[in-house]
């Protein structure tokens, strides 16, 4: 199958191009600037590009062409594709597809952290031998790539929530369904297609209502706007929370922390009927990190 990808130079799309390339497809592309990194990785693999967005590309004939949300109606690209009936979709609708279906999804969402939080998830399932595949908007200094396809059940995915395409406004991350959701920080960012916050939050609530109940999610607790992003709840039964373990279940409040020797952060385990497990840290002095991630997948 060969798939032809528009904004091939993009940190996301050229990561889309190096897996479709590596589980087996024909990979072509455009961008109007093409520079290293993604230059770098494109070459190496052998993928052919052209600079520009001249409608005389399509005369390849792909089986499928992959719109990047650079693209907008008016590009000559664009409108020869419409116009000629060719079949089309958006990087992260192909990434769920064709790579996502089936695995274990590990997606780092936030506005700020999200790079390397995914590079350091990426490289715990490295090193513990988990054969992780991984999309990062970032070439990680552990690995020689923005993505791999990978060996193992386990996908770590860098969660944007920018939007998808020109025919679809919705946030990227919706279209991964994570049975893993880290959700970093929250604040307005992307003035150019978010009107303030609580649009932004509402996509994030969207990411919420992906996560299956039998998944987890691991949430910044002392952020004021994940917070008021899971009281929005998922669904007619109620909440989810990220209020203090005092107040939360009898098995929150039972569960034990482990001995401050193991070097890992005191956390609360809290989960409701049909609603994933959210992993709350509760600060120690002697633990500087956000975040606990277990590596068990």
């Amino acid at each position: 199958m060969h798939v032809h990808i528009l904004g091939i130079a993009g940190t996301f799309m050229g990561g889309v191009a190096a897996i479709a390339k590596a589980a087996g497809f024909r990979v072509t592309g455009s961008d109007l600037n093409v520079y290293p990194p993604m230059s770098t990785q494109l070459t190496a693999m052998g993928i052919d590009y052209v600079q520009g967005y001249g409608a005389d590309q399509l005369d390849l004939k792909p089986d499928m062409v992959v719109v990047g949300n650079a693209l907008s109606r008016g590009s000559p690209v664009v409108e020869a594709m419409l116009d000629r009936g060719m079949p089309y979709t958006s990087g992260p609708a192909w990434l769920a597809e064709h790579v996502l279906r089936g695995r274990h999804v590990l997606a780092v969402a936030g506005t700020h952290g999200k790079t390397t939080t995914s590079s350091m998830l990426a490289w715990i399932l490295e090193y513990a031998g988990r054969g992780p595949g991984f999309l990062i908007g970032g070439v990680p200094t552990n690995f020689e790539a923005t993505a791999r396809l990978g060996s193992g059940s386990c996908f770590v995915i860098e969660a944007d929530e920018y939007d998808t395409a020109f025919f679809d406004k919705r946030a990227k991350f919706v279209h991964y369904r994570p049975r893993t959701a880290i959700l970093n920080n929250l604040e307005y960012d992307h003035a150019d297609i978010y009107p303030d916050v609580a649009a932004i939050r509402r996509q994030f609530n969207q990411l919420l209502r992906t996560v299956p109940a039998a998944g987890r999610l691991i949430v910044n607790g002392d952020d004021a706007e994940l917070r008021a992003t899971l009281d929005m709840g998922v669904g007619r039964r109620g909440r989810l929370s990220a209020r203090p373990a005092q107040a939360r279940s009898a098995r929150a409040r039972r569960a034990r922390a482990p001995p401050a020797r193991t070097g890992r952060p005191t956390t609360r385990r809290a989960s409701r009927r049909g609603f994933p497990c959210i992993l709350k840290v509760v600060r120690s002095p002697w633990w500087s990190g956000p975040y606990w991630v277990s590596t068990t997948c």
